[in-house]
């Protein structure tokens, strides 16, 4: 069994500190409340965790989208050496 939490008059309950930093729960954190299988579950909303992530490059000066095709088309050029290596 997991941690224990006690639920207020309210009906609130308070996440156990290790499993919000494992799940990166802050304040104001959207979380769907669902039952499956006769338990309770919490699941954070995806979303948040992606807003999080906006502007996380901003302060990079390389031209992303350039180093990223240069990076699919190194890829590409690996499965081609390989392919003709099998053949």
């Amino acid at each position: 069994m997991g941690q224990m939490a006690t639920v207020s008059s309210k009906g609130q309950v308070v996440i156990p500190a290790a499993l919000r930093k494992k799940f990166r729960i802050k304040g104001g954190t959207q979380v769907a409340v669902g039952e499956r299988d006769g338990q309770i579950t919490l699941t954070p909303n995806p979303y948040d965790a992606m807003l999080a992530l906006c502007g996380i490059l901003s302060d990079v000066e390389e031209d992303v989208e350039a180093w990223w095709i240069g990076e699919k088309r190194k890829e590409r050029e690996r499965e081609d050496a390989k392919i003709e290596e099998f053949l």
